[in-house]
């Protein structure tokens, strides 16, 4: 099996903090959020603790319910904040 690319890791840390903080903003539950985008509510929790990955179909469902593009999601995660 292949090494997974250097960096990977923490893109989906940053990616799970970029999905918290957008839910949190909106004062929605990991509940409200997954049945808006019509996901499991332990998939959004696994998916938020870094435990999971997420496929594009998901991430695609995450960002529409949170009213937010793939792009911002990704980019925000590609690119951390500073401090």
């Amino acid at each position: 099996m292949l090494d997974p690319p250097p960096g990977l890791t923490t893109f989906r840390r940053l990616l799970a903090d970029r999905i918290r903080e957008e839910r949190t903003r909106r004062d929605l539950s990991q509940e409200q959020l997954a049945h808006a985008a019509g996901l499991a509510p332990r998939t959004i929790g696994a998916i938020e603790s870094g435990r999971a990955s997420t496929s594009t179909d998901s991430l695609y469902a995450i960002a529409h319910a949170l009213q937010v593009s793939v792009a911002r999601l990704v980019q925000d995660a590609a690119e951390p904040r500073p401090g």
